[in-house]
Order: structure tokens, then C-alpha cells, then sequence
């Protein structure tokens, strides 16, 4: 009996040393797994696309397929965002068009931003112009009238342009009325205080709903609207590879919404209010293009020549010294076709 409670004991131990280094070797291995991703702070700007796609490709494991942790932070606008990666707070982040070539312009002696990576440049498919009724049917008669919608540090003021010289009104001429949001740009628009606004997607809609009129679309009046991922000269140089691979995370996450835009409708809304419908228009009205595009650099190159002649800033550049396509030739070389 003695004999039976001893190999009763001695198995019990035995099985719990066993059970003991499997837990460990269990949590070795994940604790390994996590230490293996590579961390990238990205500054996201409020509902725009690398947004969705960074949290949807975090959750189908598209970014920790290729090594990736993302740490993020929210910004409301291109301003605070690039502030952000001028400043080391985050590492890359996404600007459009003209913020990209105002800010460069205005810090030519001090500036450490490049632009790694194209995120869209297209002719946006969904809005353009919009009016208040009274002006739906005689835009000529917009000259001088209430006022031109522009939130402050964005490309409204580069669009506003665009569609004054289509309607043939003297830009110089008209009223600017600046916001800080679209609630505040859609309360002008109901209390009878703005007169127009350039508008794409869910925001668009926004401004028909209030009783608003597309009056022109932007594919009318060659507004084309291109989006770029920037970061600092020195984060770049140092970690080609892993953007390289957040780039290649970044494009298939891309693919995973366009191929499965109303589940991830479904998911963004839960995750960031935004509302399904407006989600799938939003996604839709963008044609992406990661990697460098010629198209791409001689767009920053046009709204750049706006910007100086327009008194942005006081000194040429040439912008094609602050685009580094070194990490995109890594991840995906053929949607790389800039001229060197």
C-alpha cells in the first residue's frame, strides 16, 4: 500500500513539472511571438482611409503577418498631424496635397518631412460644388455672395480656386468663411451664413440634406485630390524595412476592405461611429494607388506652383527632393514609376 501512495505521488509530481513546462514554454513562445513585432507609431488623421484600414488589417492579422504593431494617435487635421511627425511624436502619418507642399514650402531650412508613398490620387467620383439653392441656377451670381466654406489647414482653399475659375468669378474677390470642423462647416450651411463648398463622398450628402445643390462635380472642374504617407528623413533611413512592410500591410489591408467593404462598414461603425452607409460611400469614392506614381509627383508639383503663386510660401522648391520612394521599391516596385 505504502509502495502505491509513494509511484501515486511520484507520477502526481511528475505530471505537474510536465504540465508546469508546458505553460512556460507556452508563454515563452508568445511573449516571444510579441516581441518579434516590429512597433510603428502612426498619426491617423479622423476618418480618413489608412485609419480604417489600420484597425481592420490589425484585426484580420494582416499587419502582425508581416511583423507589425501599430500604435496610434488621432489628430483632426493634416496640421497637427504633420506637427506630430515633425516633432518625433509619431513616426509616419498621412497628408493631403497641399498641406504636404505648404508645410515643406514654409520650412525649406529646417524641415526633416519626406514623402515615402502615394496613398490615392484620383478624380473623386462621389460630389463636387455644392450650393445653396438660391445660387443652383445662376453661379455667376455666387460673385460676392455670403461666402465659400474652408476649413482651416486643408485643401479646401486650393479647391475653392479651382471651382471659381470653372464658374469664371474672381477668386480674388470672393468671401472665405473658415471652419474647424464639418459640424461647424454644415451649421453655416443651415443658418444661411456660407454660400458654397467643395465636397466629396458622405460630406457631400451632408450638404444635400441641409437642401443643398451639387451644382458641378469635381470630375467636371478637374479637381483631383491626392492623398501621401510622410515621414521624417531620419525615421526612414533608419527603418526602410519596416516601412517597407507596413507599406505591404498597409495595401492588402486596401484589398481586404475594397473585397469586403459592408462587413467592414459594419465594423467601423461599431469601432468609430461612423455610419455604415457613409463608410461604404467614403470607401468607394477612392481610387488607391500606394507605391510613387509620375502622375503622383507632377500633381504635388501643380499644387505646388498654386501655392507659390498664390504667396503660401516665399521660395521655389523643387518637391521632388523631398519624395523617397526607397522603402516603396521594397514593398510593391512595380506601382513605382516616378521619373528619377
Amino acid at each position: 500500500m505504502k509502495l502505491r501512495k509513494l509511484f501515486a505521488l511520484i507520477l502526481s509530481a511528475a505530471l505537474i513539472s510536465v504540465s508546469v513546462t508546458a505553460c512556460a514554454k507556452e508563454s515563452n513562445a508568445g511573449t516571444k511571438e510579441t516581441e518579434s513585432l516590429k512597433t510603428i507609431r502612426v498619426g491617423y488623421m479622423t476618418g480618413m482611409p489608412d485609419q480604417y484600414a489600420g484597425y481592420i488589417g490589425t484585426e484580420q492579422g494582416i499587419f502582425e503577418k508581416h511583423g507589425i504593431k501599430i500604435e496610434s494617435s488621432e489628430y483632426a487635421a493634416g496640421i497637427n498631424t504633420v506637427d506630430a511627425i515633425a516633432t518625433g511624436t509619431v513616426d509616419i502619418g498621412l497628408l493631403a496635397d497641399y498641406a504636404a507642399v505648404n508645410r515643406i514650402g514654409n520650412t525649406l531650412d529646417a524641415t526633416n518631412l519626406v514623402i515615402f508613398s502615394e496613398l490615392a490620387l484620383s478624380e473623386p467620383n462621389i460630389g463636387g460644388l455644392y450650393v445653396a439653392p438660391q445660387y443652383a441656377n445662376d453661379l455667376k451670381s455666387l460673385d460676392g455672395s455670403e461666402g465659400w466654406i474652408t476649413q482651416i489647414g486643408t485643401v479646401w482653399e486650393y479647391y475653392n480656386w479651382q471651382s471659381q475659375n470653372y464658374i469664371g468669378i474672381d477668386p480674388e474677390k470672393q468671401k472665405i468663411v473658415q471652419t474647424d470642423s464639418k459640424q461647424t462647416s454644415l451649421a453655416l450651411a443651415a443658418q444661411g451664413n456660407a454660400s458654397a463648398i467643395v465636397a466629396h463622398g458622405a460630406d457631400g450628402r451632408r450638404f444635400a440634406e441641409q437642401g443643398w445643390v451639387l451644382a458641378v462635380s469635381s470630375k467636371d472642374m478637374g479637381v483631383k485630390t491626392g492623398i501621401y504617407l510622410v515621414t521624417t528623413r531620419e525615421f526612414l533611413a533608419n527603418n526602410s524595412d519596416l516601412i517597407a512592410n507596413y507599406l505591404k500591410a498597409l495595401n492588402e489591408s486596401i484589398d481586404y476592405i475594397s473585397a469586403n467593404t459592408e462587413e467592414s462598414a459594419v465594423k467601423a461603425e461599431a469601432k468609430f461611429g461612423v455610419l455604415k452607409d457613409d463608410f461604404v460611400i467614403a470607401w468607394k469614392s477612392y481610387n488607391f494607388e500606394l507605391g510613387f506614381t509620375e502622375a503622383g509627383a507632377e500633381h504635388l508639383e501643380k499644387v505646388g506652383a498654386w501655392a507659390l503663386e498664390h504667396g503660401k510660401y516665399g521660395k521655389a522648391y523643387d518637391i521632388r527632393k523631398f519624395i523617397d520612394t526607397s522603402a516603396a521599391e521594397k514593398a510593391i516596385p512595380d506601382k513605382v514609376t516616378i521619373k528619377k
